[in-house]
């Protein structure tokens, strides 16, 4: 190997390897050249050429250390077009997949994960064009599994379990209110050996769309076509992305520059160590997108920031089954809305149960799962009714469904970005099971005859939603002060008790009303929202209008009697949230 390099196989007269240099790892396509850059520790690397139809038709080019720098092989290969052929790598630690492939293919002989990647030409961009993303506070996020969100077969699509099948129920989401989407790991991640990964919670080939979650035999156009027609109707898109330890920082930066700049993804939801979120937290190709982590331990100038964590979760259930000491923490998390780029609540998510579950279920019923029911949370702030699992009785069936009213009440009407886990607005159930990363079946897969059975509570928290947008004092750009920094005569936010402007906030209380003055957000009504988790009723304050009087719109329970004009108070029946506004005299 005189040169620092030897070539074997077929058709390799006239293949020409150069030493080069660059920055971009992976392939580069340049007129006829391709530029390839891999990281190795070892002195000596491997690339396999070989055809997708045709495994006899390719080559090998094996080079030594003269054409490395620092950990990087780095070298530009001439002489034969090898456009749509496959290509992996192999060193002292055996073959492994290109981690910057930005397409691949399973190939079950090439090595352990049985992965290649495939070599395309100069790639243009598949989004339809620039488009500026929704502002914090006017989103209405839904999470969703790509495969499991349209697999069952009730949820009337076309390509089940697919991202064009996904694109198909964009008008379903529209309908709903919905105005961004949080994808579970769509890209190509690898399955475990022993238990299958439904979620995607692994390492994988971070640059390329998941393969089984196409409908067609191109997952980039797939995936690209299915993002525009996100954008087109008006709708973010939102990736989750895993990354463990083993992933080099440089790595995680790069990977959502790519998903940002060659999909239009407006978004990502990171999963990883401190280290990756302070390096993808300042990079500047990154400041306009949204970040979205569990925290951000250092203070940030960008707004560009969301904090995504269990914190109104933990306390909305508390209150919502009647636990004492919470209205303080509640008044807290409604009111939360950090500056430096808000934060999304939710009352339930994939790692937990979903929402119809939280209150059909006192424990986890993980069995199926196959670790002897010890997996998932064993925390789960739920509480059965009175009968766990499903039942008949009336009652309970009632009960269950007035706490889950509640819960979407709470999330809409509190200042953060509310998030649903897809298939909780009909109350989708995954049987008890609180960790279904595995369940790649009816378990884990949305429901959608719940959507037919359930659809009276699906249009309670359609209004939801409409009342939310059409109100933005219950979305501010900023946390409320909870004074009148304006001078309007009331505070941006107040709360009340059994008294006007006076909060009974004693630990044994469960009531409270919350008031949000609409001309903090030059709006004509405010909006009072009356929260009573107790199991008995109680008599609520209604602060004196000047020039009108309180109308009810919503109730999660019982409705009251329209007040009057005099009413110094009213009667919110126990377990019960109502939705007041402002209405002026005529």
């Amino acid at each position: 190997m005189t040169s620092g390099y030897e070539i074997s196989g077929k058709d390799i007269e006239n293949i020409k390897i150069t030493n080069t240099f660059t920055h971009n790892p992976g392939v580069t396509v340049q007129s006829s050249e391709y530029i390839f850059a891999v990281a190795s520790k070892s002195d000596n690397i491997k690339l396999h050429i070989r055809s997708v139809k045709d495994s006899v038709d390719g080559f090998v080019v094996q080079l030594n250390s003269s054409y490395k720098q620092g950990d990087v092989f780095s070298f530009s290969l001439s002489g034969r077009k090898i456009e749509g052929y496959a290509y992996y790598f192999e060193d002292e630690t055996g073959s492994f997949c290109d981690p910057y492939a930005r397409r691949c293919i399973r190939i079950d002989d090439v090595c352990e994960k049985k992965y290649a990647g495939i070599i395309f030409g100069q790639e243009t961009h598949v989004m339809s064009g620039r488009r500026k993303s929704i502002p914090a506070n006017e989103l209405i996020m839904y999470k969703l599994h790509v495969r499991g969100f349209t697999k069952d077969r009730f949820s009337k699509v076309k390509n089940k379990g697919s991202f064009s099948g996904l694109a198909e129920k964009i008008p379903y989401m529209k309908d709903l209110g919905i105005n961004a989407v949080e994808l579970m790991p769509a890209y190509e991640f690898f399955d475990n050996k022993e238990i299958h990964n439904f979620w995607g919670y692994s390492n994988g080939l971070y640059f390329t769309p998941k393969i089984a979650y196409c409908s067609t035999k191109d997952p980039v156009k797939e995936f690209g076509d299915m993002v525009n027609s996100f954008h087109e109707n008006g709708m973010d898109v939102y990736m989750e992305m895993f990354f463990p330890a083993d992933v080099p920082v440089a790595m995680t930066v790069n990977c959502l520059r790519y998903w940002h700049e060659f999909y239009g993804v407006d978004g990502f939801h990171l999963i990883c160590d401190e280290r990756k979120i302070s390096a993808i937290a300042e990079d500047a190709f990154l400041a306009d997108i949204k970040i979205l982590a569990t925290s951000f331990n250092e203070t940030y100038e960008n707004t560009h920031l969301i904090e995504y964590h269990n914190g109104f979760l933990e306390v909305a259930r508390r209150l919502i089954k009647g636990d004492e000491g919470m209205l303080q923490k509640f008044i807290d998390a409604m009111k939360k809305n950090p500056s430096q780029g808000g934060i999304v609540n939710y009352i339930a998510n994939n790692n937990g149960f979903t929402l119809n579950d939280v209150y059909s279920y006192d424990r986890k019923h993980n069995e199926e799962n196959g670790e002897g029911n010890r997996d998932g949370s064993d925390y789960n702030i739920s509480w059965n009714c009175g009968v766990e699992g499903p039942t008949r009785k009336k009652s309970i069936n009632e009960l269950r469904q007035l706490l889950a009213r509640n819960a979407m009440a709470m999330l809409m009407t509190a200042q953060g970005i509310p998030l649903i886990y897809a298939g909780d607005e009909f109350l989708n159930s995954q049987n008890g099971n609180n960790n279904a990363y595995c369940q790649d079946n009816e378990t884990g897969w949305v429901n959608w005859n719940q959507c037919v059975k359930n659809s009276r509570f699906r249009d309670f928290v359609r209004e939801l939603i409409e009342f939310r947008k059409g109100h933005k004092c219950l979305h501010m750009e900023n946390e409320p002060y909870l004074t009148d920094f304006k001078h309007l005569g009331q505070p941006d936010v107040s709360y009340h008790g059994c008294k006007a402007w006076y909060p009974d906030l004693e630990n044994y209380n469960r009531h409270i009303g919350i008031l949000t003055c609409g001309a903090y957000t030059d709006e004509n009504e405010d909006v009072y929202v009356l929260y009573n988790m107790h199991w008995e009723p109680h008599d609520l304050a209604l602060p004196v209008r000047k020039d009108g009087r309180w109308k009810i719109v919503m109730s999660t329970g019982r409705l009251p009697n329209q007040p009057e004009e005099q009413d110094k108070c009213i009667e919110i029946a126990a377990r019960t949230i109502v939705i007041l506004v402002s209405e002026k005299n005529s």
